[in-house]
């Protein structure tokens, strides 16, 4: 990305982003490991960094840090009380004309997911729990009992950095998905070829290759649907266990996909295993979604939808060692990441700061970056509602993505409606942001129970993290370092301690703390609103 350009908002030229300082490789990162390596790591694995684990993560070795951020993903965490209540009521049918009742669930599901972003551990899960969802992109408008949502959200999150391959086996017979792409609804004598299509455009092996050559034909998602037809359930709600034989509707006869026979049994299940060889014994597969993992954890000069070629050096340096890795290890995605996370070319400061922010990252990582301790309560249910309206209004409702091929990201989120809005809702955020939340006490028999609220930034606990808070000039530039992925200019520090001083930061020592929070608010005001805020 061009950093320069993005950073004074001009379509003027501006000079491009220097290259890599060394061919891109995968061989592990010896240099500096300092505060910016540290910031990088963070800001790149978690719903941003709080103080306070930037502090822990300094007293760890890189080694140690990817480690912990792999290795701390369990366990996982319960529903929100009125998404638990449902899902308890399993044997209940959902009505999908009760609009009231489907919002209510989905505003909790997102208030619950923001609240897991922003309280959850040093780990990955949160940012590995939102790549799924965008990489196996299911729209919950489509499921008829949105219950399927939340435990598709439970499957990526005790997958997030387990094996690939049987994930995709989880998703393929995922009853969320089944809905989505149809599959529940692909017979032998009424074949649907949605999913078949999608398996290998979007979730394994990719329309085509780096050079442009196609990785799979017409005919090939003719028998991949055939392969997988009768894949159903039977039962009343959530109840039933998918299968899949000839009563489910199976295709009986020998299918043959990329040139490989797929012997016809009476159940499907042996034909998915083959089947799952048969993509996965294909170098593309781990190829392609090793460059998605690339774009979205260190650097792309491209939306990630439509796929798009990568550069030759990333591919070869890159891409191509690392699909090595995934393969010899059976497809395991934890080897893959700790090597990227541990690699040379992931601290290269032409890739730092080189991600736009996503609206989730936006708003959830103000909310994470900015705490002095857990949320809870009320603070919790106004800051994540806020939150998780925010991010719908500016382009990314969770559990919406805009189709089965996700969020585009990159500088789709930026636009001349979208900027004033992400700059006006992190003013909201230091002032007091309001929101109004829609309770059920249980799903049948109390309706709508509306209660107004607001939440707004812990300034002084926030500030008072530092070290520094005694010494303006300090503090500015340690709030800067936190927040900022792209270090500021000196005229934007200037700039900062003005806004927090009122140009007096010899004053500051003598302020009370109604005054140095109102010159907090200030600062902190004018730094979110700048272009530098945007980046990660």
């Amino acid at each position: 990305m061009n950093r320069r350009n993005f950073l004074q908002l001009s379509s003027a030229p501006a000079a491009a982003d220097p290259t890599f300082s060394e061919p891109p490789s995968i061989e592990p990162y010896e240099g500096t490991w300092s505060r910016p390596e540290v910031y990088h790591l963070l800001r790149r694995t978690l719903i941003a960094p709080t103080v306070t684990e930037v502090g822990d993560a300094l007293a760890m070795s890189r080694t140690e840090l990817v480690d912990a951020l792999l290795d701390n993903v369990n366990p996982q965490p319960g529903p929100s009380r009125f998404v638990r209540e449902c899902m308890n009521a399993s044997g209940l049918g959902w009505n999908g004309n009760d609009v009231g009742l489907t919002r209510s669930f989905y505003d909790e599901l997102r208030r619950w997911w923001i609240g897991q972003m922003a309280n959850h551990p040093l780990s990955i899960r949160e940012r590995m729990t939102l790549f799924w969802h965008n990489h196996f992109a299911v729209n919950a408008r489509t499921i008829q009992d949105p219950r399927l949502i939340y435990l598709q959200n439970q499957l990526f999150r005790r997958n997030a950095v387990g094996n690939f391959r049987e994930l995709v086996r989880l998703v393929t017979i995922d009853k969320a998905m089944l809905f989505f792409l149809d599959g529940k609804f692909n017979k032998a004598r009424f074949r649907n070829e949605n999913y078949a299509r999608e398996l290998q455009e979007l979730f394994t092996i990719g329309v085509a290759d780096n050079d442009g050559n196609p990785n799979y034909t017409q005919e090939d998602v003719v028998e991949v649907a055939k392969t997988l037809t009768g894949w159903d359930w039977v039962g009343f709600g959530m109840q039933g266990t998918v299968t899949n034989n000839l009563l489910t509707g199976h295709d009986l006869v020998d299918k043959t996909v990329y040139g490989e026979k797929i012997t016809a049994r009476t159940e499907g299940a042996p034909e998915l295993t083959r089947l799952l060889d048969i993509i996965f014994a294909k170098e593309e597969t781990a190829r392609y979604v090793i460059r998605k993992l690339y774009r979205f954890f260190v650097y792309t000069d491209v939306t990630l939808t439509p796929v798009r070629p990568i550069a030759e050096e990333i591919e070869s340096g890159i891409i191509a060692p690392l699909a090595t890795i995934f393969r010899d290890n059976d497809w395991d995605i934890r080897p893959v990441l700790r090597t990227l996370l541990l690699s040379r070319h992931f601290y290269d400061t032409a890739v730092r700061a080189a991600t736009i922010k996503s609206p989730v990252d936006l708003m959830a990582g103000t909310i994470r970056a900015t705490l002095s301790a857990p949320l809870t309560g009320d603070n919790l249910d106004f800051a994540t509602q806020y939150a998780q309206l925010r991010s719908t209004e500016i382009q990314q409702n969770l559990n919406h993505p805009p189709g089965v091929q996700g969020w585009s990201f990159y500088r789709s989120w930026i636009s001349s409606t979208t900027l004033p809005k992400r700059r006006f809702f992190t003013d909201a955020m230091l002032a007091g942001a309001e929101s109004r939340i829609v309770d059920r006490l249980n799903m049948v028999f109390t309706g709508p129970i509306p209660r107004n609220g607001s939440w707004r930034i812990d300034l002084l606990a926030f500030a008072k993290q530092f070290g520094s808070y005694e010494d303006p000039e300090l503090l500015v530039a340690d709030i800067a370092e936190h927040l900022l992925a792209f270090a500021p200019t000196t005229s934007l520090t200037d700039r900062l301690l003005d806004e927090m001083t009122n140009g007096r930061p010899y004053e500051w020592e003598e302020l009370d703390d109604p005054s140095r929070e109102a010159g907090l608010a200030k600062m902190l005001r004018y730094l979110m609103r700048s272009s530098n805020y945007q980046l990660m």
